[in-house]
């Protein structure tokens, strides 16, 4: 902790350990007989009014304690940014859980959403990459059954998104590869919402051009580049955990939270503002209007495949948190989805139907 003497940044660290476990006002008693300082507990004192008049504590109206301002918790989140370690055991349970979710990629956002909360004990969240910049790379349709068409949408750099389609007509398999090689041809290259447009304009124009593979063709983009019922950018997992924290605690607190998640564009305009970050960051309330509650921060990290960051995801809770333990995680997943999208390709997909 720069600009601080060793005494003040040890009773700091030391106040903000006893917040964390406490949720409670520290005072300099507190911290005398649960500390073992070569200091008085008028020193104490002393110091922490030091570092109140400096913006580093506040004192609640309520209590003689002090309590960490977001400046504080912005010095020891930069310490601890430089010395982070995640368990073995955690990095083992993280890979078992990203596994089950096979090589469907709305269900691994899922899983990663529902991993953060669980191991974090806050709302663990996943901005999945937008129509905007998701490129296509190849589309490719497989009957699976009488009826039902599979199909394996290949996004640069190869993230495979697949998609069961239903249908009244049947394809033989010729035809089903010659419409993945033809719309392959139409839509590779172009990002999924040029792609979508560019379906609607043929689809118009097909009804005057009497060409049936065409038709047949553009029957099944249709209904494999829609938009679907579920389909979400954003994955969120663990809201009610924010209930048991003390910050939250009072009905008008709540409804702050809740509507923080309600209003999801508040969490994509933090993506938007912070995507091409590189590594982990942490944003406290006080440093964005991305919360309808200047008590609620987010620990998050940027995703992708290779070198292309695409999405990110991380917890989102009060900034009265363990940032030892959340910082690493919050790191491993972003390292485990990045490297499970950068793997998965179309022999994977295709595996997991046999």
């Amino acid at each position: 902790m720069q600009a601080l003497d060793t005494r003040s940044r040890a009773i700091l660290k030391a106040i903000i350990r006893v917040h964390v476990d406490t949720g409670k006002p520290v005072s300099s008693r507190t911290l005398f007989r649960s500390h073992r300082f070569d200091l008085s507990p008028a020193s104490i004192r002393n110091i922490m009014a030091d570092l109140t008049d400096s913006g580093f504590l506040a004192q609640p109206h309520t209590s003689a304690g002090r309590v960490p301002t977001d400046r504080a918790y912005r010095l020891y989140i930069d310490e601890l940014m430089r010395n982070r370690k995640v368990a073995d055991e955690v990095r083992e349970q993280v890979d078992s859980d990203l596994a089950s979710a096979g090589a469907d990629v709305a269900r691994l956002f899922e899983a990663a959403s529902r991993v953060l909360s669980r191991l974090s004990g806050e709302v663990g969240f996943v901005v999945a990459p937008d129509e905007l910049h998701t490129v296509v790379k190849s589309l490719r349709f497989l009957s699976v059954a009488p009826g039902k068409i599979l199909l394996v949408q290949v996004n640069e750099p190869d993230v495979v998104v697949s998609r069961l389609i239903e249908t009244d007509v049947a394809y033989t398999t010729a035809e089903l590869e010659t419409i993945s090689e033809r719309l392959t041809r139409e839509y590779g290259g172009r990002t999924l919402h040029d792609a979508r447009r560019q379906l609607l304009h043929e689809m118009a124009e097909e009804k005057a051009a009497c060409d049936r593979m065409l038709g047949r063709a553009l029957a099944l983009a249709e209904r494999g580049l829609e938009r679907g019922e579920g389909e979400e950018r954003l994955y969120f997992h663990g809201a009610a955990k924010l209930l048991e924290k003390p910050e939250f605690a009072d009905l008008d607190s709540v409804k702050r939270v809740f509507r923080t998640f309600d209003e999801k564009a508040r969490l994509l305009d933090l993506v938007t503002r912070y995507l091409e970050s590189r590594g982990t960051c942490v944003v406290l309330g006080s440093e964005s209007a991305v919360a309808t509650d200047p008590r609620l921060s987010a620990v998050l990290t940027s995703f992708g495949p290779g070198e292309t960051l695409t999405g990110m995801l991380g917890v989102l809770g009060p900034a009265r948190r363990e940032y030892p333990r959340v910082i690493p995680v919050v790191e491993l997943l972003g390292r485990a989805v990045s490297d499970r999208l950068e793997t998965r390709g179309l022999r994977d997909a295709e595996e997991d139907l046999e």
